[in-house]
């Protein structure tokens, strides 16, 4: 007996054997049961899924004889009895009521002017003439025309069935007169359990052939039909003509011209290593066995992929992955070494390097330096992980427990150097540059120490930049100083240095200086500078992150560690009720914060004119 190809032999006959559409058949089965029959139905899907086989089924139910006498006693299934004589000449391709067209090569107006003539008459045998057309989309502009008006207005006896892969192509005159069902790639353990069937059932056909198939290659297989399960069966047959009575992985992978994946494991275990010479070593030891570069970007990408979602779902994970117990276990282990954010990293560095392979004299050479760059691929922290760190540097802030800075050892010149029993000179802080004051009403830039203060060390920290277009950068240079005693005044030191910090807090944060410009410094009080202030400033002024980072600036000024304690406005000091004539130029001057950017305001007079 000649033999017949696997995909043929066991194609479905019953809406049962089709494997992972149980949306469709359940549909198409309720509705043959009900009579609720569609003049036209779309079937959409990738190739090999089991659009013209469900189409065939289909008609096949629709002219059963046994079907149609068992629903004529109330007890009709979905299902054709595929043995009256409707059933097998619809199976054999010779019955008169069913019409099979390829759209691609019937796709002109003359075809379907024939076709529309053929099923204007009733059927011979059956109760419905079906017209199945595969690849509907591939007819012309005119012949969709020509067939808009069968399908709008059809015989009671006609039902079309198109089949496309590309429903996209069909106009939507085409589309909206049909009932659409989408056809699901079928899961990968689905195919490779179909596969497994196939082979019990050719083990017992005396006429079958006879091998053993091992799971894994069932499961590869159905990893190389990428969801079709006609591409899968049509491997399957390939492989079993090697004639090999086992199939495993390994001939799988000869038969079918897949890439070791054993390959994958040493360069991704290289890759973890961070081993530059080692990766390149194992990726020429790949191409040197006859991989293409191309089949090897892809194989990488894939690993990474596998990786990645062993990463993410260790338990599930498997069920996405044509992949045995244990590599799967493999997988786990390889992946302990990275981040589930440099696992994509590695993904898209693989992937998008199959680009440049594809048109390129040397695809080594790019394949060569993706490699190169995963191995070199610094860690990458999470941005939650950023947040968290920030975070905890802002409570430590606020809480005081910074260092301060650290300036120069010794002053510049003129000091007395510590002999061998004296006590070593406390070091002396850098000079403050101030950064230039957000507002146009800046304070000037002040002197850096009295005249009796010992010269500072030449080594300053460089002034911040400018932060308007064209604006100069005005500075302002204190000298060291000491705690400030308990219970001291103002003095005039204390002022400069006030001013100098409310510079250098705006340098940082424009919209938190422009409200400390605003606030009246009223004591000295041990470590503690006292601010009076209503309660708008003392809301933006007391918020934790504003806090620390006028603590940071005080110390940096003043010279050691200052609280800073906001006073309520005295009652001769209690503000009026604000007007809109008081709060429309704070309105203003925020907006100008907000935006990114301090705008000069013209004058009164200027704006008038």
């Amino acid at each position: 007996m000649a033999h017949r190809a696997l995909t043929l032999k066991y194609r479905p006959q019953v809406f049962a054997d089709l494997i992972g559409q149980d949306h469709v058949t359940s549909v198409l089965g309720k509705a043959l049961e009900s009579g609720r029959i569609a003049h036209a139905f779309l079937f959409t899907g990738a190739r090999g899924v089991g659009k013209t086989t469900s189409a065939r089924i289909l008609a096949k139910a629709l002219n059963c004889e046994r079907r149609a006498r068992a629903a004529a006693a109330g007890g009709a299934g979905p299902d054709p009895c595929n043995a009256c004589t409707s059933c097998t000449e619809i199976t054999a391709g010779v019955s008169l009521d069913v019409v099979e067209i390829d759209g691609a090569s019937n796709r002109g107006i003359a075809d379907v002017q024939q076709l529309r003539e053929k099923v204007r008459f009733a059927p011979t045998m059956g109760r419905y003439r079906v017209v199945i057309i595969d690849e509907v989309h591939q007819l012309s502009g005119d012949a969709f025309a020509a067939l808009l008006k069968t399908l709008e207005e059809p015989p009671a006896h006609l039902v079309f069935i198109f089949a496309t892969t590309d429903p996209q192509k069909l106009p939507d005159t085409i589309r909206s007169r049909t009932q659409r069902f989408d056809f699901a790639r079928v899961p990968l353990r689905k195919v490779a359990d179909r596969l497994l069937e196939i082979q019990r059932r050719e083990a017992a056909d005396p006429e079958g052939a006879r091998f053993e198939l091992a799971d894994a290659a069932a499961l590869l297989i159905a990893h190389k039909g990428e969801g079709s399960m006609r591409d899968s069966v049509s491997a399957l047959d390939q492989v079993v003509s090697a004639g090999e009575p086992r199939i495993d992985e390994p001939l799988v992978r000869r038969v079918l011209g897949i890439a070791d994946r054993e390959a994958f494991f040493r360069l991704g275990e290289t890759i973890t290593q961070r081993d530059p010479k080692a990766t390149l070593a194992e990726l020429h030891r790949a191409f040197e066995t006859g991989l293409d570069p191309r089949d090897l970007a892809e194989g990488l990408a894939e690993h990474f992929r596998a990786l990645l979602v062993m990463k993410i779902d260790p338990e599930h994970g498997g069920d996405l992955l044509a992949l045995g117990a244990e590599d799967l276990k493999r997988l786990l282990v390889q992946g302990e070494a990275w981040s589930e954010t440099d696992l994509l990293r590695l993904v898209r560095i693989a992937a998008e390097c199959q680009w440049p392979l594809r048109d390129s004299p040397q695809p080594i050479v790019h394949l060569e330096a993706a490699v190169l760059q995963m191995v070199t691929l610094e860690p990458a922290e999470s941005v939650a992980l950023l947040i968290e760190r920030l975070e905890a540097l802002e409570r430590r802030l606020a809480g005081g427990s910074a260092p301060p800075p650290r300036g120069p050892a010794g002053p510049a010149g003129g000091g007395v150097r510590a002999g061998a029993g004296a006590p070593a000179a406390a070091p002396a802080r850098a000079p403050l540059r101030a950064a230039p004051s957000a507002s146009s009403q800046a304070p000037p830039a002040v002197a850096s120490a009295r005249a009796a203060s010992p010269p500072a060390t030449a080594a300053t920290t460089p002034p911040a930049p400018a932060s308007g277009a064209g604006a100069a950068a005005s500075t302002a240079t204190l000298a060291p100083a000491e705690a400030p005693a308990a219970g001291a005044g103002l003095d005039e030191l204390t002022e400069r240095r006030w001013q100098a910090t409310i510079a250098a807090v705006n340098a940082r944060k424009r919209m938190l200086g422009a409200f400390l410009e605003e606030c009246r410094l009223i004591a000295l009080e041990g470590n503690a500078l006292v601010l009076a202030m209503d309660d708008l400033h003392r809301a933006v002024v007391d918020a934790s992150e504003h806090r620390a980072l006028v603590r940071e600036e005080l110390e940096r000024v003043f010279g050691a560690p200052l609280q800073l304690r906001c006073a309520p406005l005295g009652a001769s000091e209690a503000p009026r009720p604000a007007t809109e004539a008081d709060v429309r130029p704070l309105i203003e001057r925020a907006i100008e914060f907000f935006d990114g950017e301090v705008i000069e305001r013209p004058a009164t007079g200027e704006r008038s004119a």
